[in-house]
This record gives C-alpha cells, sequence and structure tokens, in this order.
C-alpha cells in the first residue's frame, strides 16, 4: 500500500480540515511526523486504520467510540484517504458522521464508503472493508504496515501458533493446508459408502421368482373387482331413486307448514297496511304547516329576548361616558403644561451626560501617561535585540565557514556500510553452505536407516506391497466361500417341510445340505487377514518416511545450489564495491579519519542548530516588540481621539439645554438629579396615558351607542314581522282541523308522532302479499306431483345398508389390488437398483483406500506448520542483515521447534535465549530490523515497485549513537524502494529528516498540520 493523501476533520484534537498530502512525503523516501505529547501525530495513524477498516487501538464499539473520537468542539467529523494498493489501484476511503443538534452526547451511526478511481472517476464500491484490498486484515494490517503505539514489538512476541497463522494470511500458505479437504472427501466417501451398505440390506428377499408369483396375484385380484363393481352400480341406481322420493315428501311437509305460518300472520299485517294508510294523509296535510308554525313561534321569542339586552346595553354605555368626561375636565390643566415638563426632562438627562464625561476625561488622562512610559520602555529594549542579532550573525558566519559538504559524508558513509553489509553477507553464505552440507548428511544417514536402496526404493516398496496385496486378497476369497458356506447351512437348518424356502420360495425339500462347522477357519482367516494389514501400514509408513527424507534432500540441494550461487554473487558485489571507492581523503581499508570527520561535522552541526536557535528566538522576540510597539502607538493615537470625542459630546449635551441652566446643578450630586429627573418623567407618562386612555374611551363609547340605536330599531321591525306570521299560521291549522274532521292539534300530533320507517313498513306489507300467494301455489304443486305414490322408510334404511357394504367390499378390494401392483412395481425397480448399488460399491470402496493414504500425509496442520518455518527461517535470515549490523555482531535472531524467535547471543558462545530478555532498545532495533524483512517479502509477493510502512514509536529508547544507526539504515531504504514513515519527539531524528510533517496544537484552533 502506497499512501496518497489524507484529511482530517472534527476527529479527537482535529478540529479544522487538516490535508496531508503524502505523495511529496513518499517520494523523499524517509519521512517523520513531529509534535509535542497530544499535538495529535498518532491520530493521523488512527485515522488511517480506521477508515480502512472501522476499528481502532484506542477505543471500541461498546466505549461510545462515535463520542468519544469526535472533537467536543465540532459537530462533524470526517476521514478522506486516498492510496495505491499492491496492484497498483487507486482507491479513496470515507468515514463520516455528526453530533446530534439536540442532544450533545448523541451522534449518528458512522458511515464507511468506499470508491476506486477508474476512467478518471471515483466509483463507489459495494463493500467499505479494506481486507480484500489491502490484502491483510487489521491486525496484519497494523503489524506490518502501519504499527501503532505499543504495537510495534507486538510479531516479535506473538506465540507460534499466532505467528503461524498470520503468516498463513501474509503469504497465502492455506494453500498447503489439504488435511481438511481430505477429512471432507473421507467423510463424503464414508458416508457414501453407510448409505450403501444401509441401502444394499434391504435387497435380500429381491428375486425373479417373486416377482413372477406376486404378476399371479395381481390378475386374480382384478377379475374379482370387476364382478363386484357391476352389483355396486346395480345397488347404487336403485338406492337413488328411493332417495328422490323421500326427499319430495319432505319437501312437500316444510311447504305445508309454511303456508300455516303466513295464514296466522295475514290478520296483522291487514292492520298495519290500515295504520300506514292514514299516517301518509295525516303527514301530507299538516306536517309541513306545523313546522312552519313551530319555526315562527321560536323566531318571535328570540327577537324579544334581543330587544331587552339591546336597550340594558345602552344604559350601561351612557353611565360609563358620563364618568369618562368628568376625568377628562379634571385632566386638561395638568395636560396643557406638559410640553414644557418635558423638556425639564430633556435638560436633566443632559445636566447628568455632562456630569459623567467629566469624570472621563480626568481617567483618560491618566491612562495616557502610563501608555507613554510603556512606549518608551519597548523602543529601548528594540535597540538592544538588534546589537545582540549582530553579534551572533557574525559568529554564525564563522561555524558555516568550518562546515563541509555533507553529500560527500553520506555517500562515504554509505559505500562503508554498504562494506560491512556485503562481509556480513559472505559469512552468512558461507556458515549457510556449511549447514545445508550438514543437513543432507544427517538426511542420507536416516535414509540409509530404513534399509531401503536410495536409488530404488519406490520399486522395492511398490513390490512389497503388491505381494501383500495378493495374499490378503486370496485370503478374503477363501473367507467369503466360508461365510456363504456358513449362511446356506443355517437356512437348510431352518427349513420344515410344508414351509417356504427363504431362498426359492419353494415348499418341497427333497436333498436338504448337510454342512460342517467353519468357524474356526473363519477366525484363522479373520488373524491372517489383520496380520497382512498391519504389514501394510508398516509399509505405508516407511514409504511416508522415505518420501520426506528424500523430498528434504531434495530441498536441501536445491538450496544448497542457491546458496553457492548467491556466494558467489556476493563476492563479486565485494570486489566491484571495492573498485567504487573514490575518495583520497579516506581509506578503503580503515575507516578511522572518516569517523573522526564525521564527528566533526556532527559538532559544528550542533554549534550552527543551537545558534541558529537563538538567533530564530531573537528575531520572534523582535517581531514581538514591533508588534508591541504597533500596539502602543495605536493605544496612544486611540486615547487621544478618546479625549476630544468626550470634550465634543460635553459641548454638544450643553448646547440642546432648552429650559435648565448648567450652573444651578454643580453643587448637587449625580443621584439627586437622576432622582429628580425619574420622577419628573413618571409623572408626565401618567399624565399623557391617563389623558389618551380617557379620550380614546369617550370616542369607542359614542361609536357604540349609535351602533345599538340602529340595532334596537331593526329588532322591533322583526319582531312585528314573525308575530303576524304567527297568526296567518293558527288561522290555516284551523281551516285543516275542519276539513279533515280532527278534534285538535294534539290528535294530529299523536298521529305524526309515530317512529316507524314509512317505506321499510309498506315493504313489508307488499312483501307478505306476495310470498303468501307463492306459498299457497308451491304447496298445490307438491301435492299433485305426489299423488297416488308412497314411501316406506324402513325399506330405503335396509337398501342403504347394503349398498354401504358392497362399496365397502369393492374400497378394499381396489386398495389390495393398487399394493399388489405397487409391490410388483417396486420389485422390477429393486432388481435393477441393486445392481446399480453393487456397482457404486465397488468404486466407493476402492477411493476409501486412497483417501486413507492421503490423510496421514496431511494429517492435522503439520505440513503447513512446516512450510509455515521455513518462511520464518527465511523471515529471521533477511532481518539478520541488518541486526547484525546494529548489534555490531552481538546478536541474531532465530527460530525455534515452537515457530517462536530466540536470539544468538555470540558474547555467550552462541547460546540461545528468550527474545524477552532484550533490553528495549535492543527490542526495538529487532522489530525494526524484521519489520523491514517482513515488507520487503510483502513487497515480492505482491509485485510492487514501492513498499511502505509506517512506526509510532521506539526512538525514546535508542542512545545517540543508537539513533544514527537505525537513521542510517533507514536512510539507506531509500535505494532499495522502500518508504518508512516514522512518529517521533526526538529532535535530532527531526534535524535529519529530508521531508516532515509537524503537529501543533492550537488552544483555540485544535491540531495543525504543517509539511516541511
Amino acid at each position: 500500500m502506497l499512501p496518497l493523501k489524507l484529511s482530517i476533520s472534527g476527529l479527537y484534537s482535529y478540529q479544522k480540515k487538516q490535508t496531508i498530502d503524502f505523495e511529496e512525503l513518499t517520494n523523499a523516501g524517509l519521512f517523520g511526523i513531529f509534535g509535542a505529547v497530544g499535538s495529535g501525530k498518532s491520530s493521523i495513524l488512527e485515522a488511517i486504520g480506521f477508515v480502512l477498516y472501522g476499528e481502532t487501538e484506542r477505543l471500541n464499539s461498546r466505549d461510545k467510540r462515535s463520542y468519544n473520537m469526535l472533537n467536543l468542539k465540532s459537530d462533524r467529523a470526517t476521514i478522506e484517504f486516498e492510496f495505491l494498493n499492491f496492484e497498483d489501484r487507486k482507491f479513496k476511503f470515507v468515514a463520516d458522521w455528526k453530533r446530534n443538534k439536540k442532544r450533545f452526547e448523541e451522534t449518528t451511526t458512522i458511515e464507511r464508503l468506499a470508491y476506486e478511481w477508474k476512467e478518471n472517476v471515483w466509483v463507489p464500491m459495494t463493500s467499505a472493508d479494506a481486507t480484500p484490498v489491502i490484502g491483510l486484515t487489521y491486525e496484519n494490517f497494523r503489524r506490518t504496515i502501519i504499527i501503532p503505539q505499543g504495537k510495534f514489538k507486538e510479531f516479535l512476541d506473538l506465540k507460534g501458533k499466532e505467528r503461524s497463522d498470520m503468516m498463513k494470511e501474509i503469504f497465502h500458505l492455506q494453500r498447503f493446508d489439504l488435511a481438511s479437504k481430505v477429512a471432507v472427501a473421507q467423510s463424503a466417501n464414508k458416508t457414501q459408502l453407510d448409505q450403501l451398505k444401509g441401502a444394499l440390506s434391504g435387497f435380500e428377499s429381491i428375486s425373479k421368482e417373486a416377482v413372477s408369483a406376486l404378476e399371479l396375484e395381481v390378475t386374480g385380484a382384478a377379475a374379482e373387482l370387476m364382478t363386484n363393481k357391476t352389483l355396486l352400480d346395480q345397488l347404487e341406481s336403485e338406492l337413488q331413486k328411493m332417495t328422490v322420493l323421500k326427499s319430495n315428501f319432505e319437501d312437500l311437509e316444510k311447504k305445508k307448514k309454511a303456508l300455516s305460518i303466513f295464514i296466522e300472520q295475514k290478520p296483522r299485517m291487514d292492520a298495519l297496511q290500515v295504520e300506514i294508510d292514514l299516517f301518509e294523509a295525516t303527514e301530507k296535510a299538516f306536517k309541513t304547516v306545523l313546522n312552519e308554525l313551530e319555526v315562527s313561534i321560536k323566531n318571535l321569542d328570540k327577537t324579544k329576548q334581543q330587544f331587552l339586552l339591546v336597550e340594558q346595553n345602552k344604559k350601561v354605555i351612557k353611565q360609563n361616558l358620563d364618568g369618562n368626561q368628568k376625568i377628562i375636565n379634571q385632566l386638561q390643566p395638568q395636560f396643557d403644561q406638559l410640553e414644557n415638563s418635558k423638556n425639564k426632562v430633556f435638560d436633566l438627562e443632559s445636566i447628568e451626560k455632562v456630569i459623567g464625561l467629566e469624570s472621563d476625561v480626568a481617567s483618560i488622562d491618566k491612562k495616557s501617561k502610563a501608555a507613554e512610559l510603556l512606549f518608551l520602555d519597548c523602543e529601548k529594549k528594540e535597540v538592544e535585540l538588534k546589537q545582540e542579532l549582530t553579534t551572533i550573525n557574525k559568529e554564525l558566519e564563522l561555524l558555516k565557514s568550518k562546515k563541509q559538504d555533507g553529500s560527500i559524508l553520506i555517500e562515504v558513509g554509505n559505500w562503508y556500510s554498504r562494506k560491512e553489509l556485503l562481509s556480513d553477507e559472505l559469512i552468512k553464505k558461507t556458515d549457510k553452505i556449511k549447514v545445508i552440507e550438514q543437513f543432507l548428511l544427517d538426511q542420507k544417514e536416516l535414509f540409509v536407516a530404513l534399509k531401503l536402496p536410495i536409488d530404488s526404493w519406490r520399486i522395492n516398496i511398490e513390490s512389497k506391497r503388491e505381494k501383500l496385496s495378493k495374499e490378503k486378497k486370496k485370503l478374503f476369497e477363501s473367507k467369503t466361500k466360508l461365510l456363504v458356506s456358513k449362511e446356506l447351512a443355517q437356512f437348510a437348518a431352518e427349513l420344515h417341510a410344508g414351509s417356504n424356502c427363504p431362498l426359492c420360495g419353494s415348499l418341497e425339500h427333497p436333498h436338504v445340505m448337510q454342512a460342517d462347522d467353519v468357524s474356526e477357519q473363519l477366525n484363522l482367516l479373520t488373524s491372517e487377514i489383520l496380520k497382512i494389514e498391519e504389514s501394510e501400514e508398516a509399509v505405508v509408513l516407511i514409504e511416508k518416511k522415505a518420501s520426506k527424507i528424500e523430498n528434504h534432500i531434495e530441498y536441501g540441494v536445491e538450496q544448497l545450489a542457491v546458496t553457492i550461487k548467491e556466494k558467489e554473487t556476493v563476492e563479486a558485489d565485494v570486489n566491484k564495491h571495492l573498485t567504487n571507492f573514490v575518495w583520497t581523503a579516506f581509506s578503503a581499508t580503515d575507516a578511522t579519519v572518516f569517523l573522526a570527520t564525521k564527528q566533526e561535522q556532527q559538532t559544528v552541526d550542533k554549534a550552527i542548530f543551537e545558534t541558529e536557535r537563538r538567533e530564530k528566538e531573537i528575531r520572534l522576540q523582535q517581531e514581538s516588540l514591533s508588534e508591541q510597539l504597533k500596539v502602543q502607538s495605536a493605544n496612544k493615537a486611540s486615547i487621544a481621539n478618546e479625549r476630544s470625542s468626550i470634550t465634543g459630546a460635553i459641548a454638544n449635551e450643553l448646547s440642546q439645554l432648552k429650559v435648565l441652566h448648567f450652573k444651578d446643578y454643580l453643587q448637587l450630586d449625580l443621584l439627586v438629579i437622576r432622582d429628580q429627573k425619574n420622577d419628573l418623567n413618571q409623572q408626565n407618562q401618567k399624565i399623557a396615558s391617563e389623558y389618551k386612555l380617557r379620550s380614546d374611551a369617550i370616542v369607542l363609547q359614542n361609536q357604540e351607542l349609535a351602533g345599538l340605536d340602529a340595532s334596537s330599531k331593526l329588532i322591533n321591525e322583526q319582531m312585528l314581522s314573525y308575530e303576524e306570521s304567527v297568526m296567518n299560521l293558527q288561522n290555516k291549522i284551523a281551516i285543516l282541523l275542519q276539513l279533515h274532521k280532527f278534534e285538535s292539534v294534539e290528535e294530529v300530533k299523536i298521529i305524526l308522532s309515530n317512529s316507524w320507517n314509512i317505506e321499510v313498513e309498506k315493504e313489508r306489507t307488499k312483501q307478505f302479499i306476495l310470498s303468501f300467494k307463492v306459498a299457497e301455489s308451491a304447496a298445490a304443486e307438491s301435492e299433485k306431483l305426489l299423488e297416488n305414490q308412497k314411501f316406506d322408510n324402513t325399506v330405503f334404511e335396509g337398501k342403504k345398508i347394503v349398498v354401504l357394504e358392497q362399496k365397502t367390499k369393492v374400497e378394499m378390494q381396489l386398495g389390495k389390488l393398487s399394493a399388489l401392483q405397487d409391490n410388483l412395481k417396486r420389485i422390477n425397480a429393486s432388481l435393477l437398483e441393486k445392481a446399480t448399488l453393487l456397482a457404486q460399491f465397488e468404486v466407493l470402496n476402492a477411493r476409501a483406500t486412497n483417501l486413507g493414504m492421503l490423510a496421514n500425509m496431511f494429517n492435522a496442520s503439520g505440513f503447513v506448520n512446516y512450510v509455515s518455518s521455513i518462511y520464518l527461517q527465511n523471515l529471521a535470515d533477511v532481518a539478520n542483515v541488518r541486526f547484525h549490523r546494529m548489534t555490531k555482531n552481538q546478536l541474531s535472531l532465530t527460530i525455534n521447534n515452537s515457530n517462536e524467535f530466540e536470539v544468538i547471543d555470540y558474547l555467550n558462545d552462541g547460546a540461545s535465549r528468550s527474545v524477552k530478555t532484550l533490553s528495549g532498545g535492543q527490542g526495538f532495533q529487532a522489530s525494526l530490523c524484521l519489520a523491514l524483512a517482513l515488507a520487503e517479502s510483502v513487497q515480492s509477493l505482491n509485485k510492487n515497485d514501492k513498499n511502505f510502512f509506517f512506526i509510532d514509536e521506539g526512538f525514546g529508547t535508542q542512545d545517540p549513537d543508537s539513533v544514527a544507526l537505525v537513521f542510517e539504515t533507514l536512510q539507506s531504504l531509500y535505494k532499495e524502494n522502500r518508504i518508512v514513515g516514522i512518529i517521533s519527539h526526538v529532535a535530532e531524528l527531526q534535524e535529519r529528516m529530508p521531508r516532515s510533517v509537524n503537529v501543533v496544537k492550537d488552544e483555540e484552533k485544535g491540531s495543525i498540520v504543517s509539511v516541511f
């Protein structure tokens, strides 16, 4: 993975958006991120891990992660990260979440999105998981690419199994893990075999003779079924005729009962029809007139009440109007003097302001004197700093004149480092050749111990296997014959006269078989077969050991040839490297002069750095003083302007006095003047408010009184109209009562008070007449249909029983025939299936033998662990090239039998000890070398031109010499196309970095990123 750009906002201490262009940094090959503790350095790496995987070292999902990661001054957090993966494809991952506007401690769900750059546009991806894109899980990502605080030594300290699992993922070693596949195949094959055995056990009674007997039985059952079915059809026809006759008699009884019900209801329905006719005539004549009379009476009563209410309101308003007029007459003299009183309030306010402003003038004069003294002091300090800066510049020029060209020293140092590296590599290759040669000798001795010819051992093994297989086959054939004989003897013993033979089905047994007991012979054969199987297992075990030793020898020979070729290449590189030494001021064989020169230049560099730091501090002080002088000058001008402004304001206020004189109030206290002003102002407001309130009330009351007069006149006219209408309607009702021969209106109202639904009742009487006629007609027709016919229920029930018995008999015969036909079909199919199953059984049995051999080869994870140990040892060999140099050839890394790292201590006769015994600094060096080696391996695996990893700790554990050595190691990686980023607060490293990022935490703006 190669980072391109990272943008952060609202995350931890990053309040405002900060962007890091990694392309500028990675082009330098080596860069760093520096800043004080808590400035936000590590948050950069945490942001990359979180946007890629949704995981973080500090917080888990139960720690209210979205709230705690969000900056307390921000309402939204956003992370955008662009990078190239190992396939040189460009991706962008984004994480975004917001704060709830109403509840501060609640946030939205974190949304993570991913895009790929295709055809000059970002194309969204279906998943935001970076594992398939980068090729690493989160755990291995933080061990090999971005290594956070506290996790740098994790790869070194991992247990053997955990480290093997990590190697499986990174180097795809699971392709060597075939045990599970073999186990699955074995299990599936065994399941199929068991199923076939169970299936074949159900075919013992299947034969051609059984099929013939069933065919005869099916033919007889079919003929009997046909006879009984014909008889059933005849009986069912007779029963159907009797059923129809019974139904007709029952229908006649029902119709007679229905007609008698209608005859009982007829008198009541005739009376209902008379009531309906009377109601309709009365409603038509009186309902509308009565409703109109009721409405007119209600309107008349309502109008009378409105007239009385209007008269009462007129009386109340006249009383209120007289009271308000009296109050206005009393307030008029005070209201006429109101303007003069307001002018006094304005004058008192101006006098109050003038007295306050004169006090401010005295205070400003004191501030002006203090500002002048401070300005003169700053001018004096500025002169002193200029003199000190001149002296420091002279010292700096002298130091820079002593500084040599640093690029030459770096080139010479790189030459010496390369020479030492090549020498170590040559020694290592020589040692490795010796180890491989000894390994080959040991493996050949192991082969000799197996007592097999090394060149033709496979032919020898195959010959033994064939011999044992033939013997085993003969024994199985003999055993099968004895088993058949034993089974036949058992069948013969169970035969009895008159019973079926279980094999042929015959009832006669003229020549019963006589057989001897073969149990002892079977036991002997079984014992011999077991011995041969044990011999076969022994042959397989020897073959496995021989094959393993042969593979080791082939691998050793291959590695020996490769190592010899690598040694020759290193020797050529050593000779070529010696010819590249072109610096006459130094010796190719002795680095003493170079080291002294380098130490002298480091001393000069430190002096220059310290002098430049002092110069920078003084310039900062100058800038600060310059800013202070500007502020003081501006302050003096501001004070003068403020005094002029106040004196102008005093003159302006005095010129606005209209009634009062300022000299009359010079001796009065400011509070007394303010109280007079407030009292007079309150009195003025009270008079004006009361006068306006009463005047407005009088106008409104006059308007209301006029409106009430008009309403009273209108209501009186309506009242006369309603009285005339009531009288006309009453006369009309009296005429109608005489016409329809009613005694009173109450008699009419009683008739109209009936609450029934006329339409429903009319429909009800109409429907009754129609149904009555239909019932009469239906009863007459049924009597005519059954004329001269009789029905006997006893004969009918007897016929039903006979039909049911015959139907049951036919159904039983039909079921029997169907069962016989199905059984015949099943047995025919079973004959074919039995032949197919026997063929499949033979194939699966042979496959089971082959799978057993494979299972022994790939048992558990032994083969994968073996491959993993080879990868780990190669990793340790690559790491030791740098670890030897860092530890001055005192220590190296190796892998024990449990796939765990150990340290070889050459100062103690090359004894091995745990990596946990390393000091903090040595542990950092070992972890750094392993991280570099792992990065190289991943780069080689992914075929990537450039490889990148980031370190967030460790340099604080190193002494100055070790820091210099580590830095030179990291710097040399640029020539090897490896990019390293570090996070540190070690000042010496920051000075040496070609490119760096500086993180500063501002109290107001949060963390701010600057690239240098």
